[in-house]
């Protein structure tokens, strides 16, 4: 009897998705999101935003079913995404130079695209932002960020 529980419980771990929340981002400046995973689903939204995160629902072969922040939901071909996890500043606060400093690198608005470098313990992840020619590198709350979960930990 053992043994049969101990194989269904193996059965059912491995075709039961993953709960811990994963994201991606897109790989190009236009992606289709559609209304089912296949080509033959209608498009529901075209994104227009490289690196824009995305959060992975589900799978199908090889499209993922996602969501971005304004809580829109459909499928993505694999091939439209990448696994460099990048955010999205969600409030406007100062990118520190350093944790516990008041100088800042810069002031990020609400829907700049950051690049998520690293989000150790604590209310603090490392973000790097391109503008134009420029790079800004520094610290930034975690609170004001979508594309990562709280508590999550990062470290590259």
């Amino acid at each position: 009897m053992m043994k049969k529980l101990s194989l269904i419980f193996l059965i059912l771990c491995t075709i039961c998705p993953v709960l811990a929340t994963e994201y991606a981002s897109l790989k190009y400046d236009q992606v289709n999101m559609r209304t089912g995973p296949g080509e033959r689903f209608p498009i529901k939204w075209v994104y227009q935003e490289k690196n824009y995160p995305l959060e992975i629902l589900d799978s199908f072969e090889l499209w993922r079913q996602v969501r971005d922040k304004e809580g829109d939901v459909g499928w993505i071909h694999q091939n439209q995404l990448k696994d460099v996890r990048y955010v999205l500043i969600t409030k406007e606060d100062a990118l520190l130079k350093k944790v516990g400093e008041s100088r800042s690198v810069a002031i990020l608005q609400p829907g700049v695209i950051a690049r998520l470098e690293r989000c150790p313990k604590g209310n603090y992840c490392r973000l790097s932002v391109q503008s134009d020619d420029e790079k800004y590198t520094g610290w930034f709350l975690r609170s004001s960020l979508w594309g990562i979960t709280p508590g999550e930990i990062i470290e590259r």
